[in-house]
């Protein structure tokens, strides 16, 4: 084992945005493969899908698997978009011991809309991204994206109207975060509707948000404003390998971000689970040794591991 994945072990990987199958599309893993190579490792997952909850799936991993995962929704139109019962739906599923009537007191991760998002949508026109079931790598996006259409044109979740108020759905919907303690993860949005949204649901009374991979083409949040952002502690910034892999997004700006930040707040994630990806641990190592290298002269050994480790941990409420 290299120097760089000992140090991981150690300091206990967390990945706070791992995909799981079965999902429209193929993926890697489903959740009992998926913990047989995360438990050895020590790690804490996130387990994330476009298109239902998760809590269920990891509330059966803590329970016969032996996997620190935690589960969540996105709030993609499957589950009605901005929907308050998607969230009463994953929250019921958040149980290792099906006999309970109370819920685990896990965390639980709630995405704004990701591939229904009106951004999204508008940058890629489409909600699957055809690379995401690698079949860019085969030589046929077209005809992989053609063969993979959904039925009927996708409609967007639109989560603040044209003058970028918040819609009474969004208010709803936090209230119930609120209620349950979620986390509030930003999903695809557009910069200016995450630079609405996050004070908005501070206010609100939401305890914890992870800007998602700011970097993302239908996202483009801007280095001093994940910055400004980020003056308040319950906001972290969550880079991901799959930005780079998948959306040619250079590792520099994830580097040049951390500086403009700081790393206290940041979480180096993976966001993988893609058949094309590395698998785990694999990623997360060459993850790590890639951008050592970017972030030493500013970064101490001690921070850069804690962007894989304890930050995710304060992110979720672990600690």
């Amino acid at each position: 084992m290299s120097t760089m994945a000992e140090d991981l072990r150690t300091a206990g990987v967390v990945d706070t945005h791992y995909h799981v199958g079965p999902e429209l599309i193929v993926r890697r893993y489903d959740v009992k493969s998926l913990a047989d190579v995360a438990a050895p490792f020590g790690a804490t997952l996130v387990l994330k899908n476009h298109t239902y909850p998760t809590t269920p799936l990891a509330a059966l991993a803590r329970r016969r698997f032996d996997a620190d995962f935690y589960g969540g929704v996105v709030l993609n139109q499957f589950v009605g978009g901005l929907n308050p019962q998607a969230i009463e739906g994953a929250v019921s599923g958040n149980r290792a011991e099906v006999g309970n009537e109370a819920h685990d007191p896990s965390p639980i991760v709630v995405w704004m809309p990701t591939m229904h998002a009106a951004s999204h949508l508008e940058t890629h026109g489409f909600g699957f991204d055809p690379s995401w079931s690698g079949c860019c790598a085969h030589g046929a996006p077209e005809e992989v994206a053609r063969t993979q259409a959904p039925a009927t044109k996708e409609k967007p979740v639109i989560v603040f109207d044209d003058d970028l108020k918040p819609r009474p759905e969004l208010i709803a919907t936090l209230e119930m975060m609120v209620r349950h303690n979620c986390i509030l993860a930003t999903g695809h949005l557009h910069a200016s509707e995450v630079k609405k949204l996050v004070p908005l649901a501070l206010e609100m009374g939401i305890q914890r948000i992870i800007l998602t991979h700011p970097h993302y083409p239908s996202i483009q949040l801007k280095d001093e404003d994940q910055k400004m952002l980020m003056q308040d502690a319950r906001v972290f910034a969550e880079h991901c390998f799959a930005i780079h892999t998948q959306d040619g997004v250079p590792l520099q700006q994830y580097a040049d971000a951390i500086r403009v930040t700081g790393p206290e707040q940041v979480l180096l994630s993976t966001d993988f689970g893609q058949v094309v990806s590395d698998p785990f641990p694999e990623g997360t190592i060459r993850y790590a040794e890639l951008l050592h290298g970017m972030m030493k002269d500013f970064v101490s050994e001690d921070d850069f591991l804690a962007m894989f480790s304890s930050n995710g941990r304060r992110a979720l409420g672990l600690n």
